[in-house]
Parts: C-alpha cells; structure tokens; sequence
C-alpha cells in the first residue's frame, strides 16, 4: 500500500484519518472554520411524545423567542420565595 502525502492548504499534513474518507482539511483548519452549526428544539405533540426540530443556525436565530418562557418558569418557585413563618 502505497501512502501519498497530502498536505492542507495550510500546509500541515492532513491525517490519515480523514484522508481516508476524502477530507481535504486537516483537523487544526476544520475546527478553525467558522461554519454555523445546526440547532434543535424539543417539541411534545403528546404528554409522552417528543420530537427534535432540527434547523439551521439562522432559522433558530429567528425563532428562538417563541421557544422560552418569557414569564415565571413555576408558581412553586414563586410561591417557596414568599413563605410565612
């Protein structure tokens, strides 16, 4: 088996690894690279049926208001702070 040695644009070699399966990168620049990564939200169609909205880093900008208690997040944790004793 003969092994070329191929190099990333920044000239490190990239990994065996990743040469393998056809990365052109080594593993210092991928992480460097300021690509958004894809979010994901709960969501309960039923008491015990859940399922995970998967989107993009934008959509998930543009909706994230909507998927947080704006308000009080339990009237247990409101009612345990005005206690008579």
């Amino acid at each position: 088996m003969i092994m070329t040695m191929n190099k990333c644009n920044c000239g490190n070699l990239i990994e065996e690894g990743r040469a393998s399966i056809g990365l052109d990168t080594c593993k210092a620049c991928a992480f460097r690279q300021n690509v958004p990564k894809y979010r994901g939200n709960l969501v309960f169609n039923h008491k015990t049926g859940g399922e995970v909205q998967v989107m993009t880093a934008e959509c998930w900008d543009e909706q994230k208001k909507y998927y947080f208690p704006q308000g009080a997040r339990s009237s247990v944790k409101n009612f345990s702070k005005h206690t008579c004793a």
